[in-house]
């Protein structure tokens, strides 16, 4: 049976929906037995990559998170926080030794956080990228938003037919 969706579904991104894609919650959470990320830090990422997004050329003024592809925006908000865990991994990094046991380390996964950071981080450029450069496509053809009526639809098939 299909799934229903209801007329009133609102699609915008949540912090609840960035915590729950992360796992970042108390029963997955084992080590810390808490969140790792507040809502205050979840919501400065997303400021942070509507900024960013604002920054990749073309060069646009959006202001709202709500004004991005949920994905995009979900993975330029991944990409913040894992990279700013990283540095705080890395700054708090401290391995200590008691007698003849192994090594112990405290806030070593700084490079596991880079890592995964920079998966998030290159699909965040490369879609923003790519979207950019479709709308600013679709604009100059007549067919998007703040399009330019002067080339109309024909324009856009000159070539398409010919060998």
């Amino acid at each position: 049976m299909p799934v229903q969706l209801s007329a009133s579904t609102d699609f915008s991104l949540t912090t609840g929906d960035i915590r729950a894609f992360m796992r970042d919650q108390p029963e997955y959470n084992i080590l810390l037995d808490d969140i790792e990320f507040a809502d205050k830090d979840i919501e400065r990422a997303m400021r942070l990559t509507v900024a960013k997004w604002n920054a990749i050329p073309p060069i646009t003024n959006l202001t709202s998170p709500g004004q991005l592809n949920e994905w995009i925006l979900l993975c330029g908000v991944c990409c913040i926080l894992l990279k700013s865990e990283g540095l705080r991994q890395k700054r708090n990094q401290l391995t200590v030794q008691d007698g003849n046991i192994a090594n112990v380390g405290l806030d070593e996964k700084e490079a596991l956080y880079l890592k995964w950071s920079l998966v998030f981080c290159d699909e965040f450029e490369r879609l923003a990228k790519q979207w950019k450069i479709e709308q600013n496509m679709e604009s100059i053809l007549g067919t998007g938003p703040g399009a330019n009526n002067n080339l109309g639809s024909g324009y856009r098939y000159i070539g398409k037919y010919t060998t």
